[in-house]
Formats: structure tokens, C-alpha cells, sequence
């Protein structure tokens, strides 16, 4: 799904659902001191790295081949968010463009940061003010100063309904819209027009 730049997600019936991450809005915000109950975030940065080298092999030519095109790409991006020196490197699998390295590794660092940023609240009831449910994939403006949320717009990555002794409520995780964009595009190997020619 990523070639679509779309994401999958099961809708509350169960169904298959595909769109882009903050497609839909959620009518009612999640307010700190109003209808959230409570709140989970680990905030850890041990999947983020303060610089990504992403290098790549392109296609050889004739005169052009062997270890002249391995590694001939190579593309870096930082995180400011890191302070301690911890780089990390990707190799790009299949055949690789300066484009392909470059948005892979702006990719990683932005998805990382974001995930960082992952939050469950939990609410009363199952539904909004009206009267939806509340869904995946919805846009939702959160204010939540002691998490550094100043009505911000968030995507709901997954919502999990819940009936027991203490009440019907939604638990509702949200982060930053990069946290869920699919990995980019990475374009084949073209074949050779030899291989390509049916005989």
C-alpha cells in the first residue's frame, strides 16, 4: 500500500478501510480537564537517531558495473530532536535513485520523531458529541499542555471500546500525521529490453 500512499485499517464493523492518515475529522476534540480521563505516553526516543546515512546500489552498465555502483548513492538527513550521537544506517534494498535514497532517509527521521509523540487517552462512552463513534483515521485536535498538545491536530491510529466495571469507555491513541505515512515509494530494476523480448 505504500506505492498508494494509503494506509489499512479495520473500520468499527470489522471491514477492510483504505485512506490517507487524517482523512476523516473527528467532531469533538480531546480536551485535558474536560472529557479525558486519563492518558498513557512513553515519549521514548530509542528508536530515534540523531543522523540517518541511507546509501543504495544503481543499475550497471556495460562499462560500468562491480563495485563501482555499490554504495553509489548515499543520502543523509538529521534529527535535531537526538543530542547524543546515534547514527544510523539503511541500505536500500533493490535498485536505488538519489530521490529514492534522499526520501527514505527524510522518511525515517520524521516517522521516528513522530512516533515518539504517540498518546492513548481515554474517554466516557464510545461516542463523540454527535453521536458518532469515535473511528481510526480521524483528524482530531487535541489540547493537552502537560503533553505540549496546544489544540493540535492529530491522526487516531487505534480506538478500543471497553464495557466493565468501570464504565463504557474508548481508549484512543493519536499521534502526529508522519507517525502512520507509509514508507515511499522505492522504484524496480528496469528490465533489459533482451529480457523484456518474447521469443
Amino acid at each position: 500500500l505504500g506505492q498508494a500512499q494509503a494506509l489499512a485499517y479495520d473500520d468499527e464493523r470489522g471491514r477492510l478501510v483504505l485512506g490517507r492518515p487524517g482523512s476523516m475529522k473527528a467532531a469533538t476534540a480531546l480536551v485535558l480537564g474536560e472529557n479525558i480521563l486519563s492518558c498513557d505516553t512513553e515519549r521514548s526516543v530509542r528508536e530515534r537517531f540523531s543522523s540517518y546515512l541511507v546509501t543504495g546500489q544503481r543499475p550497471g552498465t556495460d562499462d560500468d558495473f562491480g563495485e563501482a555502483t555499490i554504495a553509489a548513492i548515499r543520502q543523509s538527513t538529521g534529527d535535531a530532536g537526538v543530542t547524543r550521537y546515534r547514527p544510523h544506517t539503511i541500505q536500500q534494498s533493490g535498485t536505488a535513485t538519489t530521490d529514492s535514497c534522499k526520501s527514505r532517509c527524510e522518511f525515517e527521521a520524521r516517522q521516528r520523531a513522530a512516533k515518539t509523540l504517540e498518546t492513548t487517552y481515554t474517554v466516557q462512552g464510545w461516542r463523540q458529541g454527535n453521536g458518532e463513534l469515535w473511528k481510526p483515521n480521524q483528524a482530531v485536535v487535541v489540547y493537552d499542555p502537560l503533553n505540549g498538545f496546544d489544540n493540535e491536530t492529530l491522526v487516531i491510529a487505534e480506538v478500543t471500546y471497553s464495557q466493565d466495571n468501570n464504565g463504557t469507555l474508548t481508549e484512543i491513541r493519536v499521534g502526529p500525521a508522519d507517525a502512520y505515512l507509509p514508507e515511499p515509494f522505492r522504484p524496480k530494476a528496469k528490465k533489459k529490453a533482451s529480457e523484456e523480448a518474447d521469443f
